[in-house]
C-alpha cells in the first residue's frame, strides 16, 4: 500500500514524535512517504526517520501566503500516486478536491478548534476514546474511529530496581501548566517533604515551555527548589534512555486526550500516576496499568506518591511493573497502532470511493 502523512512541522511533541513512530512502523511492508510542509523541523525526530520513509521538507515559512510551496505538495502527490492521503492538521482539507486518493485525519487532542471541515474528510480518527467523545459533543454529524496512539516498546530501556531511596520522580511533556499542571506536582512535592523529609523524594522534569519561569518561581516559594530540577527539551533517544532510572512517572495534566508519556512510562517498567482525566484514565484502565489522584488536587497527589513509595519496597513490586508493562504492550505497542491504521485505510479503499 502506498501512503502518504501530511504534517505542517515537526517541532517537538507528542503528533509529531508518534507520527515518526507510526511512518516507520509502517515503512516494514508499505511504501510510506511523510511530507512536511513548512521549516520548522526538529533535527532529532527528522533524523530518526527509518531508511525505509521518503521524508520530503518543502520548507514553506509558517503562514506564508506563497502558494509555491502548497503546489509543490500537490505536484508531489500527483507524482507519488499514493493509496490513501492521511493528514495530521484539519487545514488540509483544502487538498480534497485535487486529489485522486482519499483524505484521511487524525484529531489528536481535546479542546481543539474544530468545525466541520473534519465531516468533510472521507475518514477520521481519533486518539482515545476521550478525544471521540469530545469531537462527537462538539460535531455531532462526525463519527470518528479510534486508533490509540502507541510506543515502540523495545526502544525504551527497563527498569532493574525498585525501592530505592531517594525516590526519584519525572514529568515530561512541554511546561504549560495551565494544561500539563506541573505546579500540581510541585505543590504536592512540599506536602511530600513536610512528612517523609527534604531530599527522599527528587522531581525532574523534562520539557520547555512558557511556564518555565513561573514553575521555578512557584519552587522557591514552596521551598523545594533544591529537589526538583528543570532539565529543559531533551531528545526521544535520551527520554528512552534515562526513563529507567526513575521511581515514578507522574502526568498531573489539567487537559489530556491521551498521555503518550503515560504509555512510555509503563513501558519503561516504571509505576505511573496520573491526574483523573479521560485520556490518561483510558490508558491506565481505571487502576489496572497505574494510579490516579483527583484532578487539581495536590494534597491528593502527595498522598498516592508517599503509597506508591511505599509500595514500590514490597517484594512482588518488580513483578507486578513486569505484568503491566507486557499487558501494557499488547495494547499500545506501535505496530498495533500502525496496522490498525493500514486497517482503517484498506477499509476506505475497498468502499466506493
Amino acid at each position: 500500500m502506498k501512503i502518504v502523512h501530511l504534517i505542517w512541522g515537526l517541532n517537538v511533541g507528542g503528533a509529531e514524535t508518534m507520527l515518526a513512530d507510526i511512518a516507520n512502523a509502517q515503512a516494514e511492508n508499505h511504501d510510506v512517504w511523510l511530507i512536511i510542509g513548512n521549516k520548522d523541523v526538529n533535527e532529532s525526530i527528522a533524523s530518526s526517520f527509518d531508511s525505509r520513509v521518503h521524508p520530503v521538507f518543502l520548507g514553506r515559512r509558517p503562514g506564508s501566503p506563497n502558494p509555491w510551496p502548497l503546489m509543490k505538495m500537490v505536484f508531489l502527490l500527483w507524482r507519488i500516486r499514493p493509496d490513501v492521503i492521511h493528514a495530521h492538521q484539519e487545514s488540509f482539507i483544502h487538498l480534497k478536491k485535487l486529489m485522486p486518493a482519499p483524505l484521511v485525519l487524525t484529531i489528536h487532542g481535546t479542546g481543539h478548534k474544530l468545525d466541520q471541515t473534519v465531516a468533510r474528510y472521507y475518514g477520521a480518527f481519533c486518539i482515545s476514546e476521550a478525544v471521540k467523545t469530545d469531537v462527537m459533543s462538539r460535531l455531532p454529524g462526525c463519527h470518528p474511529a479510534v486508533v490509540h496512539n502507541g510506543v515502540s516498546f523495545l526502544a525504551i530501556a527497563n527498569k532493574q530496581r525498585y525501592g530505592q531511596m531517594p525516590f526519584r520522580v519525572v514529568q515530561v511533556s512541554r511546561l504549560d501548566h495551565e494544561i500539563k499542571g506541573q505546579d500540581i506536582l510541585i505543590r504536592a512535592l512540599k506536602r511530600v517533604n513536610e512528612v517523609l523529609g527534604e531530599g527522599n523524594v527528587l522531581v525532574d522534569f523534562i520539557g520547555g515551555g512558557a511556564s518555565f519561569d513561573y514553575l521555578q518561581n512557584l519552587a522557591i516559594e514552596c521551598r523545594v527548589e533544591q529537589f526538583c530540577r528543570f532539565l529543559g527539551i531533551k531528545t526521544r533517544q535520551y527520554v528512552y534512555a534515562n526513563l529507567c532510572h526513575y521511581d515514578l512517572l507522574v502526568q498531573p495534566s489539567r487537559y489530556e486526550g491521551f498521555g503518550l508519556t503515560v504509555v512510555e512510562g509503563i513501558a519503561a517498567g516504571l509505576p505511573v500516576l496520573v491526574s483523573d482525566r479521560e485520556g490518561p484514565m483510558e490508558i491506565i484502565e481505571g487502576g489496572r496499568l497505574g494510579e490516579c489522584f483527583t484532578s487539581e488536587d495536590f494534597a491528593d497527589c502527595a498522598a498516592k506518591i508517599l503509597e506508591i513509595v511505599e509500595a514500590s519496597k514490597r517484594p512482588d513490586y518488580a513483578q507486578m511493573m513486569e505484568k503491566r508493562t507486557a499487558y501494557a504492550r499488547s495494547r499500545f505497542d506501535i505496530h498495533l497502532t500502525a496496522e490498525n491504521y493500514v486497517n482503517e485505510y484498506q477499509k476506505l479503499a475497498s468502499s466506493s470511493f
